[in-house]
């Protein structure tokens, strides 16, 4: 009884199949025309803070029984990179025969600039302190926002027992396809060194190969131990910063007062 209703089942199944085929086929002989989508531009040029109504500019589509669809064009989406900052994207339009019709142009995005990461305190500990240098490590990027999640840790030869200066490299990509890598400086000092906490606005910047760096611009406040607050003009700045290559560079904050000794890194990423 039990396999007589399977095989009823399936030849439900099927007959639901052929009655949808022969509908598409009726549909169809009742429309043989299908849309069309025109597009003015081969390549669309957008912001990475684009709008969906950015991505139909300059298309249409017309239908020679329905007119102008132009309004029911849906955007479909990204490909991946077919290189930095431009990709493909596809476009589908129906007509009332539920008939569809497709079109493929490039985007490029104007503004983009690859996945960057972000520090949430300086890759400076003291030795002996348990720490994981990577759960520090953030990442953004244009399209997707926050990817800190996507980040992979590639190597580390961090020991947090001994005094040293040591790396991480690690690596991100966003949904289109776009990698970026990092080799992050780690340093490992004597407690006694971190008396005095020196805070800088930010702990991991990118700098435009060319342009002007200064250093100074990026320190906060300082404070002893206690939590007051030290004159900053107190503090030695050593910069090996080279804006004119592309590279990964450190600059390094250091106070050695009557109130304690501190020191602190900035890691500043420059790009083309």
């Amino acid at each position: 009884m039990r396999y007589i209703r399977i095989l009823v089942v399936i030849l439900f199944i099927a007959s639901l199949g052929i009655y949808g085929a022969a509908r598409i086929r009726e549909r169809a002989s009742e429309d043989p025309t299908r849309p069309v989508i025109t597009s003015d531009r081969e390549e669309l040029e957008i912001s990475t803070f684009y709008e969906e109504s950015d991505l139909l500019a300059g298309l249409t589509a017309e239908d020679e029984r329905d007119g102008d669809l132009t309004d029911q064009i849906m955007a479909g989406n990204f490909s991946q990179f077919i290189e930095p900052g431009v990709c493909n994207l596809t476009y589908v339009v129906f007509d009332s025969s539920n008939q569809a019709e497709t079109l493929t142009r490039r985007v490029r995005f104007i503004d983009y600039e690859a996945p960057k990461f972000t520090l949430t305190q300086p890759l400076v500990f003291a030795v002996g302190a348990e720490n994981n240098a990577r759960s520090y490590v953030h990442a953004t990027d244009q399209i997707d926002g926050d990817i800190s999640s996507m980040i992979k840790l590639l190597e580390s030869n961090v020991d947090y027992r001994t005094a040293g200066d040591y790396t991480i490299q690690v690596e991100v990509s966003n949904s289109l396809g776009d990698t970026t890598q990092a080799e992050l400086p780690v340093h490992i000092v004597e407690a006694s060194r971190l008396s005095t906490d020196i805070h800088l606005t930010q702990y991991l910047i990118y700098v435009k190969q060319g342009t002007e760096f200064h250093p100074e611009d990026y320190i906060d406040y300082v404070e002893d131990m206690d939590g007051n607050q030290l004159d900053a003009d107190s503090l030695s700045i050593s910069s090996q910063v080279n804006t004119g290559e592309a590279g990964i560079y450190q600059v390094r904050y250091q106070t050695d007062g009557d109130t304690g000794r501190g020191e602190t890194w900035l890691t500043v990423v420059v790009r083309e």
